[in-house]
C-alpha cells in the first residue's frame, strides 16, 4: 500500500512532461527539482502558515528557472512544459487520495522537513546555469 501510495504520489504525469531543454544535465535536475517540491508540497500542504511560504519560494524559484532556460535559448515549448509541471497544484496529489496512504508516503519521506529547513534541495537559480555548456 505505501509502495503504491509514492508511486501515485512522485511518478504522476507531470514530472514526466518536462520536454528536453537541449541539455541532458538541465533536463535530469529539473526533473529532481520537482521530484523533491512533490514531497515538500504535498507533505506541508496542512501547514497554513509554512505551506504558502514554502509556495511562495518554489514559485520564486520556477520563474528564475524559466529565466535561466530563456536566456539560455531553451525552446519556448520545453519552458512552457516545465513551467506548467512545476506548478504547486501540479505537485499535489489527487483529491481522491486516501489520507492514510498519503500520511504512509509522507512518514516514508520522514527527513523531508529537516531537508527542507537545512536547505539540502536543488536550488535551480543557483544550480541550473552550471547545467548548461
Amino acid at each position: 500500500m505505501i509502495r503504491a501510495a509514492l508511486i501515485l504520489l512522485l511518478a504522476s504525469p507531470a514530472t514526466a512532461q518536462v520536454i528536453p531543454s537541449g541539455s541532458p544535465a538541465a533536463d535530469i535536475l529539473l526533473s529532481q527539482a520537482i521530484t523533491e517540491h512533490r514531497v515538500f508540497l504535498t507533505c506541508n500542504a496542512l501547514d497554513p502558515i509554512g505551506h504558502p511560504i514554502m509556495v511562495q519560494r518554489w514559485e520564486a524559484d520556477v520563474a528564475a528557472a524559466a529565466a535561466i532556460l530563456r536566456t539560455k535559448g531553451v525552446p519556448r515549448a520545453a519552458i512552457d512544459a516545465f513551467t506548467k509541471a512545476a506548478r504547486p497544484e501540479a505537485l499535489l496529489p489527487s483529491a481522491d487520495l486516501p489520507f492514510a496512504e498519503l500520511r504512509q508516503t509522507c512518514l516514508a519521506q520522514a527527513d523531508w522537513p529537516a531537508r527542507y529547513a537545512r536547505g539540502d534541495y536543488i536550488r535551480l537559480d543557483e544550480r541550473l546555469p552550471r547545467a548548461f555548456p
